[in-house]
């Protein structure tokens, strides 16, 4: 049994109650904490990537994905990359969004991943590919590519990193 404790901050409690219970898992809350009892040691590696999701404000049934589909969650820190360059970190979030936030509209779209951008990360959730995909797009508008080549990019890749997956698929499958 491995116990997984953490404070509850700014995540819904009960509706977190809800999902645990929802999936038999148990829990204790103390005050503003709440400890979980997990069976297995990779399901509570999956669960913190769970919780760091829901505290980066993705809702609790995307983020069951983490858990139960084999998705994962990046994060990238801005003040980390820019240095603590207040004026390059929104400049390059401007760049991410876009303009009426078409950019990121067209990643998310491109890629299946879903995105948020606070004022110092850039969260990435999604399977594998689209979150490799999305991280891709972003680095390349924080290296300055124009948006357009950035899409033409985007449909490159993602189908080749799906077939990709295909051919690993039909190589494990024999």
């Amino acid at each position: 049994m491995y116990i997984y404790e953490f404070e509850l901050g700014n995540i819904n409690k009960n509706k977190l109650k809800e999902f645990l219970e929802n999936k038999g898992i148990k829990y204790h809350i103390d005050k503003n904490k709440m400890k979980v009892f997990l069976e297995d040691f990779y399901f509570g590696y999956r669960f913190d990537k769970f919780i760091k999701s829901i505290e980066a404000g993705f809702n609790i049934e995307l983020s069951s994905n983490i858990l139960y589909n084999n998705w994962d969650i990046l994060y990238i820190d801005l003040k980390q990359v820019f240095e603590k360059k207040e004026n390059h970190i929104i400049r390059i979030e401007g760049r991410i969004i876009g303009e009426d936030g078409k950019a990121i509209r067209e990643i998310m779209n491109k890629t299946a991943s879903n995105i948020i951008i606070d004022d110092r990360y850039i969260y990435l959730l999604g399977d594998s590919i689209s979150i490799q995909a999305a991280y891709e797009a972003i680095k390349r508008l924080v290296n300055g590519q124009k948006h357009d080549h950035v899409y033409e990019f985007l449909n490159k890749y993602v189908k080749n990193l799906k077939n990709k997956e295909i051919e690993i698929y039909k190589y494990t499958k024999q």
